[in-house]
């Protein structure tokens, strides 16, 4: 689907394939490298393992990608929806751009896209934790109609600070 961002440029997003595991992989490294917005430190897998994840994903889980022409990816979300019968009616989401693509709309493209996929899936809540020190993505969130619905106090500590733990919700049905 092709979007346009602040400045109305074009972007589009999509599907990740296997063969943007590499690309992936590079950005939660440079993501998770900051320290202020990742729970974990860098990716946390190979390319060759994110590349056998994407190849034989279930039918509940899904990466999306943001890509700019000139840049290639540049953002990613990942969504997976819940693994029991109990649950079946939720999925859980992450996000993450590119520091030199961040506030230019770029991740409303991809929660929207998100947002779609989750209502063919009959989801009807979409859930996320947040650090509560990333102010952004919290305006961000709100935004886009997710509200505070609990919060763990003082679950990480970054650059010597405890931080808060915010996770956020969203009802589509």
């Amino acid at each position: 689907m092709l979007y346009r961002d602040r400045e109305g440029r074009p972007y589009r997003v999509r599907a990740a394939a296997p063969a943007d595991a590499a690309a992936l992989v590079q950005m939660l490294e440079r993501v998770g490298a900051e320290e202020r917005y990742l729970v974990a430190d860098g990716a946390g897998r190979t390319a060759a393992e994110q590349e056998r994840l994407l190849a034989a994903a279930p039918p509940g889980y899904l990466v999306l990608v943001a890509e700019v022409e000139e840049a290639g990816p540049v953002g990613f979300l990942e969504i997976l929806t819940g693994a029991y019968r109990k649950n079946r009616h939720t999925a859980t989401l992450g996000m993450a751009l590119l520091p030199e693509w961040r506030g230019r709309r770029l991740g409303d493209g991809l929660l929207e896209a998100a947002e779609a996929w989750a209502r063919a899936r009959e989801v009807e809540k979409i859930s996320l934790a947040v650090f509560a020190s990333n102010t952004a993505a919290l305006r961000f969130y709100a935004r886009h109609g997710y509200a505070e619905e609990g919060r763990r106090f003082r679950q990480y500590r970054i650059d010597g600070r405890e931080v808060d733990e915010v996770w956020l919700a969203k009802f589509l049905a």
